[in-house]
């Protein structure tokens, strides 16, 4: 088994924007709308999921959580229609 290394970067924000490009999978965190960390490599499945668990359990409403996961589900849905047509 090899084993691997773990590295750990923190960086402070003191006015912190994220977005997210569905076209490139890649999320975006400035500050200030000026410097910048870019995260590619993560699909709109991984956010979504991020979204779901931090309705769940950072603003504790399994209601909201429930109501995004349906939601999400119709979208995809009304994807996989529009490209069938």
């Amino acid at each position: 088994m090899t084993l691997k290394s773990e590295t750990a970067v923190e960086y402070f924000f003191d006015n912190a924007y994220l977005s997210y490009c569905k076209d490139h999978d890649t999320l975006i965190v400035s500050n200030n709308h000026e410097d910048r960390i870019v995260l590619s490599g993560l699909e709109q499945g991984d956010i979504d999921r991020f979204i779901e668990t931090y309705m769940e359990y950072v603003l504790k409403d399994e209601d909201l959580a429930s109501t995004f996961k349906a939601s999400v589900k119709r979208q995809l849905a009304k994807d996989v229609e529009a490209i069938d047509e």
